[in-house]
């Protein structure tokens, strides 16, 4: 920034490091109204949120906040915010050990040395920095942790030099679960159990961890663990016996995140210091769409938006005074082969989908489904319906949209899930061979339909692909599924947002292509799709088969002619021209395409 910007708050995009932020005269949306909500929550916590939340820096706000080392910087750390007018009897009251097990080596070979060392360095760091607040042996326990082959053992023998110094201990780990997460996603369940199961280092090490928590004398009074899911605990600890699970408290719904109010003052904050051109409306709208709509908790009524989302596009909106090229943070994309082991088997040899490839589709194609919210499951349960629907809502990939007949109903959050969604739909498709569509051709036909209006190529080149595969015919049985793929493939690029069964004129039109506007403002043309389903014909009827066709056809374009004359959504996609498509089917044959006037 130029000296006249030198005041102006830097925006703390990719910066976990709560004393960095503060110092450094970055854009803090004030969390630590929390504090008290989550010391009344319990003394033993666990909490999930998805990736690129905000947990890493709850943490460091945290230790910042509990340190008695940093008690007497409290006014320079928190002066300002909620806590520090009203401040809890406990702050500045505890040594803190810090863990992340982010920086865990997740390779097998080389993992139980890294966690060792992990620990190890962690606890001498410990030991340094509460050299006045120890026992005067505590060399002894220095030469115990230097030494000691087992983190386990390390844990313990801080354990004991905690309680011998009369020392009260807050335990905050982060990313508890991330490299087993990893071993089971890419070398399988077999190493995941070594680890997780028996006499498994990690699980050792929980168990010693809990043992700190008992007793007269307990040295570790607080812990707090954040993770993205339920599963690793419920292995190392035989179901949450180590702590409460706050994932889901409605109190606690907000404490990551923003809201929307947050995100206007934001917005208005650097629109006031000339940063921002664009009108606070247009953005909030852009950010709400594709980052807004996540709730986890039954009981509240507030969204919340991906708050490190919303400081990647305006990180990138800062260098270009305009939409961003990328809206989505690569960062945080879920890693692809985390959620492919729930999807795809190896049967003998064979690539093939255990039903939840199916589920997706389902999922996408309606924009919701409802289940029972599972807080916790081992791995053999994994994949049952219920809980791969509850390990989705813990990965971000579902939120909370309210309840249905007594059971909870998810919802894709925004639109930025829907785009990771149709990736995974395509990166499946090949695996199990049903599909193998070149995506950067797809992108350049997708251009072509928003600006030349070059829809025949399109599903030319898609009908072309579905004839070739063999493992299509057998999958594609209904319109149901020919709409699921389409989905996937022509939301694979955001010229257009698309949606399927969008409410129009008292109807629900099969698939919607909106002109994405606010980034592609000389994008000429909408699309409305209705695709129709023959099902059980033969080929060599030819005569049942056109009579079929002019049946579907009429029946179609009455459909898209009534849709089209919806007023909003004539708002929606502004001056482009409209283009309404019939696709009919027979299996995964295209035996009709046209248009209708």
């Amino acid at each position: 920034m130029n000296k006249k910007n030198e005041t102006i708050k830097s925006i703390p995009y990719g910066i976990s490091d709560y004393g960095i932020i503060r110092q450094g005269n970055y854009y803090y949306v004030d969390k630590t109204s929390y504090l008290k909500k989550i010391q009344q929550a319990g003394r033993y916590l666990f909490f999930i949120r998805p990736r690129r939340f905000g947990k890493s820096l709850l943490l460091s706000m945290m230790e910042a906040y509990y340190d008695t080392y940093y008690k007497d910087r409290f006014d320079e750390l928190f002066k300002g915010t909620s806590i520090y007018d009203n401040p809890t009897e406990e702050k500045g009251k505890y040594l803190v050990l810090t863990f992340n097990f982010s920086n865990v080596e997740p390779a097998v070979e080389k993992i139980e040395a890294s966690f060792l060392e992990h620990i190890r360095g962690r606890t001498l760091s410990f030991l340094r920095k509460y050299t006045d607040y120890l026992i005067k042996d505590r060399e002894y326990f220095k030469k115990t942790i230097e030494e000691s082959r087992s983190a386990s053992d390390i844990m313990a023998a801080l354990n004991d030099l905690c309680r011998d110094s009369r020392q009260k201990l807050y335990v905050l780990i982060d990313e508890y679960d991330n490299f087993a997460n990893t071993i089971l996603s890419t070398t399988g369940e077999a190493d995941y159990k070594n680890l997780t199961h028996g006499e498994g280092f990690f699980r050792s090490f929980f168990n010693v961890l809990k043992a700190g928590t008992g007793g007269m004398d307990a040295p570790i009074t607080r812990l707090l663990l954040t993770g993205v899911s339920p599963i690793t605990l419920d292995d190392v600890t035989s179901g949450y016996n180590i702590g409460k699970n706050i994932s889901v408290d409605s109190s606690l719904n907000r404490l990551l995140g923003f809201t929307e109010a947050d995100v206007i003052e934001m917005i208005e904050y650097y629109r006031e210091k000339g940063l921002i051109k664009h009108d606070t409306g247009f953005l909030t709208g852009i950010l709400r769409q594709w980052y807004n709509h996540y709730n986890f908790s039954k009981e509240s009524q507030t969204t919340l938006f991906n708050s490190d989302m919303v400081l990647y596009f305006l990180d990138e909106y800062f260098k270009v005074s305009r939409v961003p090229d990328e809206l989505i943070d690569r960062n945080a994309r879920m890693d692809y082969g985390k959620l492919r082991h729930l999807i795809i088997i190896d049967n003998k040899g064979k690539k093939e989908s255990n039903g939840n490839f199916t589920r997706l589709q389902e999922i996408i194609r309606e924009g919701e489904v409802s289940g029972k919210l599972k807080k916790g499951f081992p791995l053999e349960e994994i994949g049952l319906t219920e809980n791969f629907i509850s390990l989705l809502f813990y990965f971000g990939l579902l939120t909370i949209g309210g309840t249905k007949e007594g059971r909870v109903l998810f919802k894709i959050p925004n639109q930025t899930v829907k785009s990771l969604y149709y990736d995974y739909i395509i990166r499946i498709s090949r695996e199990i061979d049903l599909l193998n569509v070149n995506s950067t051709k797809l992108d350049s036909l997708l251009h072509d339909m928003a600006y030349h209006a070059k829809w025949q190529d399109y599903f030319d080149y898609i009908a072309g692909q579905m004839k070739e595969s063999v493992s299509t015919r057998d999958f594609i049985r209904e319109e149901k599924v020919i709409q699921g793929f389409l989905l996937a493939y022509l939301g694979i690029s955001d010229y257009f947002i698309v949606h399927s069964e969008k409410e129009l004129n008292m109807g629900y039109a099969d698939i919607v292509m909106e002109p994405f506007i606010a980034k592609y403002e000389g994008i000429k043309y909408s699309y409305m799709i209705e695709i129709k389903y023959i099902a059980g014909e033969k080929k060599k009827n030819r005569a049942a088969m056109e009579s079929k066709i002019r049946k579907l056809k009429i029946e179609a374009e009455e459909q898209l002619r009534k849709y089209a004359g919806d007023k909003k959504f004539k708002k929606t996609i502004g001056r482009t021209t409209l283009i309404k498509l019939i696709a009919i089917f027979s299996g995964p044959r295209l035996v009709y395409l046209g248009a209708v006037d």
